[in-house]
């Protein structure tokens, strides 16, 4: 790619994200963007299609100025499919850094590969957990030490996603008692690491967790992840509360 632009102006792709995000709740009436965000991610995915088809068209044609715009009108329409579907930019930007500088070949070869997915049973692994959970937390989402490490990890089981000697994902399961549900398990500390966001082994964790679980599952989910826990069966209840800063929501799953 060439031109003159500084790196910096392509931050405008996080602030136009951001904007699509804040329309999520406006008035689909009034709003172009928050009326395709209300037809969800199958309506906002065929619209991508369709502009992607128009700059093809008019790459074909040669026609650079109108390919621009056509350009621009994909990118906008892209970042519109991924807040309905739950991806963040991040998500997207992570993937493509942990691909630069790599081959097609070995990047591929390197999705490929199955990371093992298990409890975590020796305190090296529980390290290793907890490392994870450093990184993400504290390091990446500004949680403080004393939140993060809340005393409660030797009454959890941690599972791990491994890699060799590389974790990319962690979580923990206790027992809680809930008033309307009794016994139940609560999934915390769900972190996955950078290089894997976005090649979907969070979800591949998550559902190995799941499966070991026989009763109710509850959790409390950052509102930005509300979508993906969704997906996997859960629904939210109640209003939104803050959590070492962060806003959450409650969240359950019941068995079948």
């Amino acid at each position: 790619m060439t031109g003159t632009r500084d790196l910096a102006d392509w931050a405008v792709l996080a602030r136009v994200a951001a904007t699509i995000e804040g329309r999520r709740h406006a008035d689909p009436a009034t709003s172009y963007t928050a009326k395709l965000l209300a037809k969800g991610a199958p309506k906002a995915a065929q619209k991508f299609g369709e502009e992607a088809v128009e700059a093809v068209i008019e790459a074909v044609r040669g026609d650079k100025a109108a390919l621009a715009g056509e350009a621009a009108d994909t990118l906008y329409h892209l970042l519109v499919m991924l807040t309905a579907a739950d991806v963040p930019l991040d998500a997207v930007l992570d993937t493509l850094a942990r691909r630069e500088g790599v081959s097609g070949h070995d990047e591929k070869a390197s999705r490929d590969l199955s990371p093992e997915i298990r409890p975590a049973t020796t305190p090296e692994e529980i390290a290793r957990c907890l490392a994870l959970r450093t990184d993400v937390f504290i390091a990446e989402q500004g949680v403080s030490l004393a939140e993060e490490q809340d005393g409660l990890d030797g009454e959890s089981t941690h599972w791990i996603a491994a890699l060799g000697p590389r974790t990319l994902a962690t979580a923990r399961l206790r027992e809680v008692s809930v008033p309307d549900l009794g016994r139940a398990a609560k999934l915390q500390r769900v972190a996955v690491a950078r290089a894997a966001r976005g090649t979907g082994l969070g979800a591949r964790f998550l559902h190995a967790i799941l499966a070991s679980v026989d009763g109710p599952v509850v959790l409390d989910s950052q509102t930005s992840a509300l979508g993906f826990y969704e997906r996997l069966g859960f629904e939210a209840e109640g209003p939104e509360f803050l959590d070492a800063g962060i806003p959450h929501r409650h969240m359950r799953r019941l068995p079948g």
